[in-house]
């Protein structure tokens, strides 16, 4: 209906509109003065009468807000409380059962006495049993109930307590053995004040997830232009899940999945909860990261991270494209270098077979095939000393496996060898190094240490010697 030609009814909608207003302002406010339902006060509200163990009437539950709105019988104060604090139940009876069952336990909370004490999904200390929350020292949680669980030794030694169902401030709920506790009765005196833990630094959060890291001799080696592919590669790095609640970290001699149950702030260390994961955020493009049984004092060298024992080591962001493109670079260059190899071979000397296959022997080291694609075969080494050939499953066999030139040497080695090539047989795929000569009719050797990543190779298995073999003929 136009109100234009109807003024009579404007006014009356304006009438209607105010009246449902009230109306409506009315329904919103009564139903905070009618009980929805009763709850028990699992933790004591500060500054109130509400205590811990009270049975109180429930007006109002705000999923918003997280919040319940109660209040105290016969009175007509109204407190609005954390979910987590209130124990809900339809009806009165129910939630005295509730307050009968903690009984003694109302006014008992925990401290802990040491930093790290798990709070555990289940009453046992094994593995199974599923580290739900991280107590600080110093932290309280809330007794709720004394329950039976597995005995818990060290050393051999039964240690004396017994397993509790408590609450955490957070709202979590699990199993602590009281042996690291210290009690705290709330009948007795005040609730001692408890120091706030740090707030969550949610950029430092959210930076760990944003990108993929990569470990600190990344940059190393593009800023010498010294990749190495053995521990360069798109699959090293640290690799973040929040959906799944999971980071990885993939290194060429380790490998970790951390699943973690939330994310914790200690200090400015980011503490994944439920697992040994920590990690520090050196400004937007640099992490330490650390999953030992401690954080060490020192920063790590750029290179940790190679050897499968280092749980201690820095990350550094760098893109997948520029990644892409310096291992095209690096194979490109091994490509050369293997054309290289075969040229200067020529030129000593050898002749290649219809295959292109180049053929070195002796009596004392036995005879070494290369093929162009980049594979090799080395048999007959038996007399050669123990560590001097790769390692294989099958001394007696005739090894066959990759080889890999330009291999990178260090100053001193490159003034006395004309390059360096790595081996990698195909049953154990672990590397070896040498450096080589061709001069004197053949092919000489020496078996070199590995290397540290994105540094050359500067050492020689001085125990092990040199060798040589003579050019074979194209047969």
């Amino acid at each position: 209906m136009d109100n234009k030609k109807y003024p009579a009814f404007k006014g009356l909608n304006k009438f209607f509109f105010v009246s449902c207003l009230l109306v409506f302002s009315v329904g919103l406010f009564s139903s905070c003065g009618s009980r929805i339902g009763w709850g028990l006060v699992l933790w004591s509200v500060k500054g109130s009468e509400l205590k811990s163990g009270l049975v109180v009437p429930v007006y109002l539950k705000s999923n918003i807000t997280k919040q319940y709105v109660v209040g105290l019988e016969d009175k007509n104060e109204r407190f609005e409380v954390p979910l987590w604090q209130i124990d809900y139940q339809k009806s009165k009876k129910a939630a005295r059962e509730k307050a009968k069952a903690m009984g003694e336990l109302a006014s008992i909370y925990f401290i802990a006495e040491r930093d790290g004490l798990p709070v555990r999904e289940s009453p046992s200390n094994n593995a199974n049993a599923r580290r739900v929350y991280r107590m600080r020292e110093g932290e309280m949680v809330k007794a709720l109930a004394r329950v039976e669980g597995e005995a818990v030794y060290t050393g051999g030694e039964k240690l004396p307590g017994d397993w509790y169902l408590v609450l955490a401030k957070d709202g979590t709920r699990g199993y602590v053995f009281s042996y690291a506790l210290s009690l705290f009765d709330e009948s007795q005196s005040q609730i001692p004040e408890q120091e706030e833990e740090p707030a969550l630094d949610a950029k430092s959060v959210n930076l760990v997830f944003a990108k993929t890291w990569r470990p600190a001799w990344y940059g190393s080696m593009l800023g010498n232009n010294e990749v190495d592919l053995d521990y360069f590669s798109l699959r090293f790095g640290l690799f973040g899940d929040a959906l799944n609640r999971q980071l990885r970290v993939e290194l060429p001699a380790s490998s970790n999945v951390f699943r973690y149950s939330a994310v914790e702030q200690k200090d400015d260390w980011l503490v994944f909860a439920g697992s040994r994961l920590r990690i520090k955020p050196e400004g937007t493009t640099s992490l330490l990261v650390s999953w030992g049984t401690s954080v060490p004092t020192e920063e790590p060298d750029d290179a940790a991270g190679w050897a499968g024992t280092d749980t201690y080591l820095r990350f550094t962001y760098v893109d997948s494209e520029t990644i892409r493109d310096a291992i095209r670079r690096e194979e490109a260059r091994r490509g050369t270098a293997l054309r290289e190899f075969f040229s200067a071979a020529e030129k000593a000397g050898a002749r290649p077979d219809a295959a292109g296959v180049l053929r070195f022997s002796s009596p004392f080291a036995g005879t070494m095939e290369f093929w162009p694609s980049g594979s090799y075969s080395w048999k007959d080494s038996l007399f050669l000393p123990a560590g001097f050939t790769p390692p294989s499953n099958d001394a007696e066999s005739p090894q066959k496996g990759s080889v890999v030139f330009g291999l990178r040497l260090s100053e001193n080695l490159a003034s006395q060898w004309q390059g360096g090539f790595s081996l990698y047989p195909d049953d154990t795929g672990r590397r070896t190094d040498y450096a080589y000569a061709l001069k004197g009719g053949g092919l000489q050797l020496v078996p070199l240490e590995l290397s540290r990543p994105g540094s050359p190779s500067d050492t020689t298995k001085a125990k092990l010697g040199t060798t040589s073999l003579a050019i074979r003929p194209a047969q």
